[in-house]
């Protein structure tokens, strides 16, 4: 940890699908883009230290989904809906196949989107994804609709300060070994997540199971053993259901948030994988 403080990365936004989307982009135009798409309640700056240590080597694109960080909303908030936009963004930015890394929420999108736009996808890493979490919604929670007022990640106006610096560091295995830095940069990710009950919403409804046998790109899973958000349990699953699954790598003493708490072990699965 020894280039923290990270500096902030410079922003750029373009429109995708009537949906203004601020992005960041570091590396080397290679022919070769990878995509990195965040998890629920954060923002593209969860890649901020790969997206430094990596872009000597690697093209790396990382938006802020519809809803959080500096992109805006979109409407319907529904899973469909939100692979278009990655299709739209794709094309806005003129890219060739990419490849895709997905965080828990990032990662069902990434699955939904190469699903639908197989020949525009090249390579998966897939990190705790969140592909399997409809089966697990009670079926009382679907029928009334995943009520706003049931599930708040995204209001922050209304929780202390306290409260929200408790619930930044719950998906960490071991809080403690982060840079504070870090800290200052979740606490703006939760200011900026509107989205994060619609989320909960969309991915309740969004049946994942029938297309995961039909997502036939080489894939690269990754779990943090302790992971307490999406179970490690889930990752022999999707390697049963996925049908070209050719790595799982389980890291002890790591939770949910596996970018962050090995970075090592992430950005060196990204040159190797990916590059």
């Amino acid at each position: 940890m020894s280039n923290y403080p990270y500096d902030e990365l410079p922003r750029y936004f373009v429109d995708a699908l009537g949906v203004r989307t601020g992005y960041y982009e570091m590396g080397k135009r290679n022919g070769r883009p990878i995509i990195l798409l965040h998890g629920m309640s954060t923002s593209a700056d969860s890649f901020r230290e790969a997206l430094h240590e990596l872009a000597d080597e690697l093209w790396l694109i990382a938006p802020d989904i519809p809803g959080f960080g500096y992109s805006d909303n979109a409407a319907p908030y529904t899973m469909p809906h939100l692979v278009e936009w990655l299709a739209a963004f794709r094309t806005a930015l003129d890219l060739p196949p990419v490849a895709l890394v997905g965080h828990s929420f990032g990662g069902t999108l990434a699955g939904g989107f190469a699903a639908a736009y197989p020949d525009d996808v090249t390579r998966l890493l897939l990190v705790a994804p969140a592909l399997l979490r409809a089966e697990s919604y009670p079926d009382w929670l679907k029928k009334i609709g995943f009520g706003l007022r049931l599930v708040e990640l995204g209001s922050v106006a209304s929780q202390s300060k306290l409260w929200l610096q408790r619930q930044i560091k719950t998906p960490f295995y071991d809080a403690s070994l982060q840079d504070d830095s870090v800290w200052a940069r979740r606490l703006q990710d939760y200011a900026l997540s509107r989205a994060s009950s619609a989320v909960l919403r969309a991915t309740a409804y969004y049946q994942t199971r029938p297309f995961l046998p039909q997502i036939n790109h080489p894939t690269c899973l990754m779990w943090g053993a302790d992971d307490q958000v999406v179970p490690v349990a889930e990752c022999d699953k999707l390697a049963e259901l996925m049908p070209n699954v050719q790595e799982t790598h389980k890291l002890p003493e790591c939770g949910h948030v596996l970018p962050l708490e090995h970075q090592e072990t992430f950005q060196g699965t990204m040159r190797r994988f990916l590059g």
